[in-house]
């Protein structure tokens, strides 16, 4: 009856948390569109390890409570929520993936609490924010896995989804039916799926939308041996997906979760805290009546209530003392300062006096400084005037005579200039005038070909003309002496028809 009574509010709870999000149901007709997969090799079970470790579930609460807030939730009982991550945070989105061959795909977290919150139980979102729900079963990742259209993506398994030894995930008695909500669901691209930094290569929520109509469910945890086996997505299309081999692991147990924490992943291990957790068998001797429950609530109400009551005037307390430690701390600071202030100015007027006596000193120096720099100016300016005026005369008569050259250096170049540009200007007169002459020359040369040229044609004209007129001529006389024979022929012709037929005519008469 009790059990009833407890499927019957997780329904409840699961009714009422259903409503926060747009989710995508997976069904039997999601897995028709699975790849055809090549049957795997089962692996051999994994002998017993050497750190056999048994806890309660309650012994979760104290290795948790550093890293974040235990509440309890109508359906689930006691929750946790973490402390340390955003708001855009989903669960399995911090950490990496390795293959273990006894376990299939191990999730490696970021996270110190990622030992308990990722390798037990099940995720549930609620008022805003992930709470983890504890478990009894491990495994290296209690997730469903979808993949297509180039991403690959799993997200956390609600707590409507049990785990069997016999039958693997079941939901509500069913083997596979599960409602995933869409913002659950952590994606990356296939070249990405190894990557040790997952975190920085996930898509965005509005991405996942469109993704999820391109993929198509892979399925989750499945047994082997009696234990779950992650391993939907092979081994070998890892190593298709990335182009490389798959990190592959060895697992090694520690005996506590601090020095499974320190190590995780060397590159050839994994470091495991994984500790077998109890399961408690309900006492029916401990069934609580209705008045037994309705005592029970009403004492938790008082007891909740007394404090409220109690943290209510131990704030009052607090704020009050505070104020009072604020005032007194106030007036102490307002003393300080007027102290710090006075010693402030004593030390400014100090300062003062000082300066003004450094400075009087300071003129005064100033002034025999500059009487003496003064006269020692004025006797170096008048050594300076004089040996200005020497050098000035010896470059006046240095100029003088280098103008001199100067200008009989320019003198003789205008004249060779002058010289040279009368040459040229000969030259360029001579060379145009024979270039003149010989246009000239070309020009009477060619007029004189072309008159030759033109002549030898009109000749060749007019001997054409007078062969083709002779030509003409003879075709007409040839013609006239054809008409003529035609013409004598026919009456030849005509003269014997004639003398035939009068012959004819003759013989018939006779």
């Amino acid at each position: 009856m009790k059990r009833l009574w407890a499927l019957s509010l997780t329904a409840l709870a699961m009714f009422a948390l259903s409503g926060c999000y747009t989710r995508t149901v997976i069904v039997e007709s999601d897995r028709e569109r699975e790849p055809r997969r090549e049957p795997e090799r089962e692996p051999e079970r994994e002998p017993e390890t050497n750190i056999t470790i048994e806890i309660e579930i309650v012994q979760f609460r104290e290795p948790l409570a550093p890293h974040g807030t235990w509440v309890e939730i109508e359906g689930y009982g006691d929750c946790w929520y973490p402390h340390d991550v955003d708001d855009d945070w989903r669960p399995y989105s911090h950490g990496h993936w390795v293959w273990l061959d006894d376990y299939g795909w191990y999730w490696v977290s970021d996270y110190e609490w990622g030992w308990a919150c990722e390798h037990y139980g099940r995720w549930v979102y609620y008022k805003h924010r992930w709470h983890w729900v504890p478990g009894h079963e491990w495994s290296g990742g209690w997730v469903v896995w979808r993949e297509g259209g180039g991403y690959v993506g799993w997200a956390a398994l609600s707590p409507s989804c049990e785990w069997s030894d016999r039958d693997g995930i079941r939901h509500e008695g069913r083997h596979w039916e599960s409602e995933i909500d869409n913002d659950c669901w952590v994606f990356v691209e296939h070249r990405h799926f190894a990557s040790t930094r997952l975190h920085l290569v996930i898509v965005s929520r509005r991405e996942t939308v469109v993704i999820l109509r391109r993929c198509s469910v892979r399925g989750s945890l499945t047994v082997v041996n009696g234990r779950p086996m992650n391993r939907a997505i092979r081994q070998e299309e890892c190593e298709k997906f990335t182009g490389q081999k798959a990190p592959r692991r060895k697992i090694r147990d520690e005996s506590d979760h601090k020095a499974a924490d320190r190590r995780k992943d060397d590159g050839d291990n994994v470091y495991v805290y994984r500790p077998r957790v109890k399961k408690q068998k309900p006492d029916p001797d401990k069934r609580e009546t209705d008045k037994e429950k309705k005592e029970r609530e009403e004492r938790e109400k008082k007891e909740k209530a007394d404090k409220e009551k109690a943290e209510k005037e131990k704030a009052e307390k607090e704020k009050k003392e505070r104020e009072e430690r604020e005032k007194k701390e106030k007036e102490e600071k307002e003393k300080k300062d007027r102290e710090e202030r006075a010693k402030k100015e004593k030390e400014e007027r100090a300062k003062k006096e000082k300066e003004e006596r450094e400075k009087k000193e300071k003129e005064e120096k100033e002034k025999k400084d500059r009487e003496e720099r003064e006269k020692k100016e004025k006797a170096d300016k008048e050594k300076a005037e004089k040996e200005k005026a020497e050098k000035e005369k010896k470059e006046r008569e240095e100029r003088e005579k280098k103008e001199k050259a100067d200008k009989e250096k320019a003198d003789r170049e205008k004249a060779e200039k002058e010289k040279a540009e009368k040459e040229k200007k000969e030259r360029e007169e001579r060379e145009k005038k024979e270039k003149e002459d010989k246009e000239k020359a070309d020009r009477e040369k060619a007029e004189k070909e072309k008159a030759e040229k033109e002549k030898k044609e009109l000749e060749e004209r007019e001997k054409k003309e007078k062969e083709d007129k002779d030509k003409k001529d003879q075709e007409e006389r040839e013609k006239k002496e054809r008409e003529e024979r035609e013409k004598k022929e026919k009456e030849e012709k005509e003269k014997k028809d004639k003398e035939e037929r009068e012959k004819k005519d003759k013989d018939k008469d006779k």
